[in-house]
């Protein structure tokens, strides 16, 4: 239990700039403006960070990723998934209406020195919330008994997204 426990304390707090890098280059995320009206709709959702604390929003579109990140495909390492990349298309930011209906919006928030504390996401994509338990990092609070389920938790979250490949670009 002590090399788990370690494993867990040592997730630190990720800033966005950092979880930029995986967003845009692993994930091919596009990165887009929060004043764009074609989202407009979807940060006014109540359950969206304020739009002081946004930061960054992204469009996560290809499939591959999406399939990624629903389940369908169980990791960036699979046949499964070095296939469908080669199927995937590339669009760029004034084509990002077209995608809109099927991709997953990210949204990262802080209110920390950048340093993320919130995030949001619309459409699909379960996964995206164990990569980002993992980048909000390690709290002593999970240690309390009364979050024994939250440190269960945060130990699955580390499990899937090593499974899918990724814990390596979170845990440098």
């Amino acid at each position: 239990m002590k090399n788990k426990m370690d494993l867990v304390k040592s997730f630190s707090p990720i800033k966005i700039n950092e979880i930029d890098k995986l967003l845009l280059s692993t994930l091919k995320a596009i990165n887009i403006p929060k004043e764009d009206e074609r989202i407009k709709f979807i940060l006014n959702d109540p359950y969206c960070p304020d739009m002081r604390l946004i930061q960054r929003v992204y469009i996560i579109y290809k499939k591959s990723i999406l399939e990624l990140l629903e389940g369908k495909i169980s990791s960036i390492h699979s046949y499964e998934f070095m296939e469908t990349i080669k199927k995937d298309r590339t669009i760029s930011v004034e084509d990002i209406e077209y995608v809109l209906e099927t991709a997953t919006v990210v949204v990262l928030a802080s209110e920390n020195d950048g340093v993320l504390t919130s995030y949001f996401y619309s459409g699909l994509g379960e996964k995206l919330d164990s990569i980002f338990n993992l980048c909000l990092g390690y709290s002593k609070e999970l240690e309390k008994t009364e979050y024994k389920n939250s440190l269960q938790r945060f130990v699955n979250d580390i499990k899937m997204v090593e499974q899918m490949g990724l814990l390596e670009k979170i845990k440098k």
